[in-house]
């Protein structure tokens, strides 16, 4: 999975062709992500970009790391197949690469246990419909009732920045070799003034980039994937240009020491 990926909740169609241009080549979606109108499944966007880059022979296929996520509403067992099946003839695809929960919150609710919708997770991998499975916004508890009922999940994404740096869960999935994966790596909804922090902003001019760059090059130097979202094609760029400077370790800590949550 490339560290770096594209977030596509209220994306638009242009956004994901400039990401492609740009480099991106991992794509996080779910099936009920609406693109920025809210008029139409990202999904389906995302699979008419894809058609028409695979097709024309600019990427392969193998070259995609398409993400998306099974929603509360088919937590069953036998749903999973169903589910992964439309976002597929969503997305004009054979396979996902990766397949995530995309959160515990129905089981309780519906009667369903988070085992059963884990092992309908796992008869979706064994069928060669997504590539590996994962979960999202899982705490540790929910982790564990899962672990030792099939594969072990590749990845936890769960809202993660500087001001909510996920320690102890970023030290328990390492602990059982399942990779964090950071959404809202620039605050989101959450914080909204993480990218104006003044710590932040003194790291970034000392290194001469964005203070976004500065938010999500503190996950990559931790280990943990980020996708983050933008719709100017200028961020889009920026997002992704992540790998030419290094922070301190000193800067690390600074960053460390901003976690409000």
């Amino acid at each position: 999975m490339p560290i770096a990926g594209f977030g596509t909740s209220f994306a638009t169609e242009q956004s994901i062709r400039d990401a492609l241009e740009a480099g991106y080549r991992h794509f996080d979606t779910s099936l009920n992500y609406m693109n920025k109108d809210e008029t139409i499944q990202m999904e389906i966007v995302m699979g008419n970009v894809f058609n028409d880059v695979i097709s024309s022979g600019k990427i392969k296929r193998e070259e995609l790391f398409i993400v998306s996520k099974l929603e509360e509403w088919d937590h069953q067992r036998d749903r999973v197949p169903i589910a992964i099946t439309q976002s597929l003839t969503n997305l004009g695809l054979d396979y996902l690469d990766l397949y995530l929960i995309h959160g515990p919150e129905s089981t309780e609710r519906k009667n369903v246990s988070l085992v059963e919708t884990w092992m309908g997770m796992n008869d979706v991998l064994e069928s060669g419909l997504t590539k590996s499975i994962g979960v999202s916004n899982f705490d540790r508890t929910q982790i564990r009732s899962i672990l030792g009922t099939g594969v072990v999940p590749v990845t936890n994404q769960v809202i993660s920045n500087p001001y909510w740096t996920q320690k102890p869960m970023l030290a328990y999935l390492q602990s059982h070799n399942i990779t964090m994966t950071a959404y809202s790596p620039m605050g989101g909804i959450t914080d909204p003034d993480l990218l104006k922090d003044a710590k932040l902003n003194e790291i970034a001019q000392f290194h001469r980039v964005s203070n976004a760059q500065i938010a999500m090059r503190y996950q990559i130097q931790r280990g943990v994937i980020v996708i983050p979202k933008a719709n100017h094609q200028k961020y889009i760029v920026q997002n992704l240009d992540l790998f030419s400077f290094n922070l301190l370790d000193y800067e690390m800590t600074e960053i460390e020491a901003l976690n409000k949550h």
